[in-house]
């Protein structure tokens, strides 16, 4: 389930990304930014987009800045990934080492 999913979110970026780069650098990047080499929450910054060949500009004009304002983002306060040593489903019995 998860490779299925996986590949439907590469097929979708690349249908995007081919509209807007030649057909090899859209494969490139959609397989890039599909695989999971980042979680979801992670930002991608201005120099990284940059980086990976991504066509971006700083150019933000002022009124979307002062929309933005209007949006704030909160804190996190508990990392985006837990582990809990527990049982997932109520009925799965706990594993002991033997």
């Amino acid at each position: 389930m998860g490779a299925k999913a996986i590949k439907q979110v590469e097929e979708t970026v690349y249908e995007l990304l081919v509209l807007h780069y030649p057909e090899e650098a859209a494969q490139r990047l959609a397989k890039l930014l599909s695989v999971g080499t980042w979680t979801h929450d992670y930002p991608i910054t201005f120099e990284k987009a940059k980086e990976l060949g991504l066509n971006v500009n700083s150019n933000i004009p002022p009124e979307f800045l002062q929309l933005m304002r209007l949006y704030p983002q909160p804190k996190r306060r508990q990392p985006s990934v837990e582990y809990l040593p527990i049982p997932r489903h109520k009925n799965s019995e706990p594993q002991t080492r033997e």
